[in-house]
């Protein structure tokens, strides 16, 4: 993927003292790592760079706070077809170990008439793309992108973090809970400063991954306090405790289908990410490592392609498999106290790490911590076809809590 793919019409930057001229035509070079640098305003950092790279190559940001706005420029790159803007962005979140970090994401402004108070905002948190830094959804052409475009005809912003890690920023901490939160709730700040038009209030709506993020963000303090309020979230297909079953059947030699294997190579290599105890060896089985070295450089559908193994070569218990385990755990939000409205959304055919057994689990958790949980299941629906299936009832429980009304609660 090339910079020239991209069309710049304007690149704007935030001063910060001691930056360096541009290179554009250097990092054009470079390819796709080159589309998010030449976000960072100036600064040729080196491919492979992790995100404290980029905070030092940007001076100042560590005195920055998180949902800072660095640069941004529109660019035509997995635009919404039906947005008066599609503008590309980096910003300052907090990372998984409490650092600054940059991250990268998309805003995309409605072409109907701005409402009183602004567009309400709808911050989309993305499922699994793969755990590479090319993988970012924001560098891809998003597999929601029918789908969110519908919300942005409804006269809803639309803002898509591409969480930490994605684009320039490697590595990706795939699943973990508050680095996703982080990232979901900073893009609605920097996007505020990027435009006007915006409402303070927002609901968070996340699919997969991005459904147990959404989750994440419902229950992190403060979000429905202070100048951006938000006011619901919507979990579709979220991850929950169906991952940790997930990996237990594969590691006790359970059948696991070909397009899901995919998942145990990018969870076990962002694990390792949050906790560099983890010894790969130990904790894969060998027929499961080449595939799990390509993860570090192959997006998701490349790797879903890849053969199918037999039963118990996936993972190997012992002391890596523990940590892998609590690592797992930790990401679960089921024991979280949820501060809005939340509609969790799930296919009666979803068969993978996520499936109606586990989300009613994770569901019956949240309500015995006082959720307020407005529950849908769908007939016939999978992991990814229930997103277009729900999409009504997605509408109409955003309307609601915008509007201030308490949906459904199937937690009575």
């Amino acid at each position: 993927m090339r910079v020239a793919a991209c069309t710049v019409k304007q690149i704007t930057r935030v001063s910060t003292p001691g930056k360096r001229a541009l290179n554009i035509e250097s990092l054009r070079k470079k390819g796709w790592f080159a589309v998010h640098l030449v976000l960072l305003a100036g600064l040729a950092v080196p491919a492979g760079a992790q995100g404290s790279d980029l905070i030092a190559a940007l001076p100042g940001t560590q005195q920055l706070q998180p949902g800072q706005l660095l640069t941004a420029r529109t660019s035509s790159q997995n635009a919404l077809p039906d947005a008066s803007e599609n503008i590309l962005i980096s910003y300052i979140s907090t990372s998984f170990d409490g650092k600054n970090t940059v991250v990268f994401g998309q805003v995309s402004i409605p072409r109907t008439p701005v409402p009183a108070g602004g567009y309400p905002v709808v911050s989309f948190a993305s499922g699994t793309t793969g755990f590479a830094p090319q993988c970012a959804p924001s560098l891809t052409q998003g597999y929601a992108n029918g789908y969110l475009n519908e919300w942005l005809k409804r006269g809803y912003a639309v803002v898509r973090t591409d969480y930490e890690g994605w684009g320039a920023a490697s590595p990706r901490p795939i699943m973990h809970g508050k680095s996703n939160a982080n990232g979901i709730v900073d893009i609605v700040a920097a996007a505020h400063s990027l435009r006007d038009k915006l409402s303070n209030d927002w609901i968070v709506l996340g699919h997969s991954e991005g459904g147990g993020a959404a989750l994440w963000t419902a229950g992190r303090p403060g979000t429905t306090e202070g100048k951006y309020r938000l006011r619901g979230a919507i979990a579709v297909s979220p991850t929950g405790p169906g991952v940790l079953k997930f990996m237990n059947n594969a590691l006790n030699g359970g059948y696991v289908y070909q397009g899901t294997q995919a998942y145990i190579s990018v969870t076990v290599l962002a694990a390792q990410v949050v906790d560099p105890s983890i010894d790969l060896p130990d904790l894969v089985a060998k027929p499961m490592m080449p595939q799990v070295q390509a993860a570090k450089t192959a997006c998701l559908a490349e790797l879903t392609a890849l053969p199918q193994l037999h039963r118990g070569e996936y993972l190997k218990p012992g002391t890596a498999y523990d940590k892998f385990i609590e690592f797992l755990l930790a990401q679960d939000a089921s024991s979280l106290t949820m501060g809005v409205p939340v509609l969790i959304v799930q296919g009666e055919a979803d068969n993978g790490p996520v499936s109606v057994d586990t989300t009613e689990q994770l569901i019956a958790s949240l309500c015995s911590h006082n959720a307020s949980i407005d529950y849908r299941k769908y007939r016939g629906e999978g992991h990814g076809s229930v997103l277009g299936a729900s999409k009504d009832d997605a509408f109409s429980f955003a309307a609601a809590v915008f509007a201030g009304h308490a949906p459904t609660n199937s937690c009575r």
